[in-house]
């Protein structure tokens, strides 16, 4: 009886279409899906045809998911109707999302006017198929059935992410393509990449080799978050919270722990993101948080000790903060990238003759405002160089540019949104009362962010169109291996993926948990480490 009734809460949620069947659970709840009779099952000598070249590498992309598992030849097919048909519609526009799906006894057809569409539309066929399809090798004896549906679609919001930390502790390229590649089965669309910090700097910076020669490598005795998991590990008989033995180096003696991006790994990453429909967004944190890039540059700090923050009265570290970007826009080809500035102990600027000269120099009224005006002159490269500045909503102290978007992080701090939509800013809802997914868990963790207010609900019509969207946080001080990470982020992930995709209306914690249980199976194909519902 239960069972039933989720299914009939599921068909009533979808306003004005017609009854789901079971074999229809899709995450997030699309738009409307309009079920008929039959099904269509996918031939051994399946083709794929596109019909536009921008298309080629999303049906490349379909091919790679589609045959481990059914172990067919599939053959793509540029300007001719295949099996699976992937259609760019007239005319193209990049910035449309939505996509429409339809499949009957004679094969399937997805249709967009953006490559994004398409992408979102293979995501829905891989979740109508049977959940062996995420499978690594060849499934025997099981009809790859697509039920007749007919489906129309669209997001909600624009910006749909998971910020990822590498610099507590690394992943290698490979374990950050697998996360990708479940974002965009569950149709996220930015992956925010925090490359630095205190504890490492992750990115290769050709200009200034020390970062990673020196800055990507520590001891894990010294360094506290690495002690306190290795002491969770024993202690709770954990092994995924041991550090992972790849990532050690003897050097000098010394048993160092790290890794970084070779420019080469990042340009990769890209790619492959944006195949899968995912903008890779950098985040450079400045210009707090940078303990380690001062302990392989001195000069970049005040006094020139080697300490945290950089001296932003210095004009050889202004130029130092230009040179990393430059860099960095090189290779990350998208509008957005991230400066930070949370957290900033501004306490070292009061006592430094540099930024206190840059002070009365700029005729600024303090510390807060000197933060300001660095973020300000940072944003002037940023569009220069066809950029836009993301910064965490302490970047509004002492006043930002009305251009710049901020990440609404401090939960607590629920005015933040109202102050900067009021400004005119546009934000990123991921506050710590929902969205920081390094925070333990309990059984109530995940309904709790479906049914919150992850947008606030006190914003007028005009500050609304002001929110991109919204994205959870995985910092990693305490989340060591990459079994941890998908511990901790899945399968909450995929509540927020629907909260930021499906129009309130349809969203409804029943009909999702129903659904949510056809993808555990689905994550366990994909040999996702996820928490169990009930744990």
């Amino acid at each position: 009886m239960k069972r039933l009734r989720y299914l009939l809460i599921t068909s009533l949620a979808l306003l004005g279409c017609k009854q789901v069947t079971a074999s229809v659970n899709i995450i997030p709840q699309p738009t409307c899906i309009e079920v008929k009779k039959g099904c269509y099952v996918l031939p051994e000598k399946l083709t794929i045809g596109y019909n536009n070249e921008i298309l080629e590498p999303a049906a490349q992309y379909l091919i790679e998911k589609l045959a481990p598992a059914t172990g067919y030849n599939i053959t793509p097919k540029k300007g001719v109707k295949g099996n699976i048909s992937l259609q760019l519609t007239s005319p193209v526009n990049q910035e449309d999302e939505s996509y429409t799906l339809q499949s009957s006894i004679e094969g399937v057809t997805i249709e967009s006017s953006s490559y994004k569409g398409i992408i979102h539309g293979i995501s829905t066929l891989r979740q109508l198929l049977p959940y062996q399809i995420e499978a690594e090798a060849v499934i025997r004896g099981l009809k790859w059935e697509v039920p007749a549906v007919k489906i129309q679609d669209a997001p909600i919001y624009e910006w749909r992410g998971l910020m990822l930390d590498p610099v507590r502790h690394f992943y290698s390229v490979s374990e950050t393509k697998r996360l990708i590649d479940i974002m965009a089965l569950y149709k996220f669309s930015k992956f925010h990449w925090h490359l630095i910090d205190s504890q490492a700097w992750r990115i290769e910076i050709k200009k200034y080799p020390m970062l990673t020669d020196k800055g990507a490598w520590r001891n894990p005795k010294e360094e506290y978050i690495d002690v306190a998991c290795e002491q969770r590990a024993i202690n709770e008989k954990n092994p995924v919270m041991h550090l992972p033995q790849n990532y050690f180096k003897n050097q000098d003696g010394k048993r160092l722990y790290g890794g970084y991006y070779t420019q080469d790994d990042i340009r990769e990453i890209v790619a492959y993101a944006a195949v899968r429909g995912i903008d890779v967004v950098p985040e450079i944190d400045m210009p707090g948080h940078n303990w380690m890039a001062t302990q392989c540059y001195p000069w970049l700090s005040c006094g020139h000790d080697g300490t945290d923050p950089l001296c932003l009265g210095s004009d050889s570290v202004m130029q130092f903060c230009r040179d990393v970007f430059k860099e960095v826009f090189e290779l990350f080809p998208y509008n957005f990238t991230e400066i930070g500035g949370d957290e900033v102990g501004r306490g070292k600027w009061a006592n430094c003759p540099l930024c206190q000269a840059r002070i009365k120099e700029q005729n600024l009224g303090g510390l807060e405002e000197l933060q300001s005006w660095f973020t300000r002159e940072m944003e002037k490269y940023f569009n220069e160089n066809g950029r836009r500045l993301i910064g965490w909503d302490e970047i509004l102290e002492g006043g930002v540019s009305p251009t710049a978007t901020v990440n609404w992080w401090q939960g607590y701090h629920g005015d933040v949104v109202q102050r900067s939509t009021a400004g005119g800013n546009e934000v990123i809802c991921c506050p710590t009362t929902y969205c920081y997914f390094d925070y333990p868990q309990d059984n109530n963790t995940m309904r709790t962010l479906y049914e919150g207010d992850v947008v606030p609900t006190d914003l007028s019509a005009e500050q609304k169109k002001l929110v991109k969207g919204m994205q959870a946080n995985i910092w990693c001080e305490y989340i060591p291996s990459e079994a941890r990470m998908q511990y901790m982020v899945f399968p909450r992930a995929l509540a927020l993926a629907e909260k930021a995709w499906t129009t309130q209306s349809q969203q409804g914690w029943d009909s999702y948990l129903y659904r949510l249980n056809d993808h555990l199976m689905r994550l366990s194909t994909m040999k996702v480490n996820y928490r169990p519902l009930n744990e």
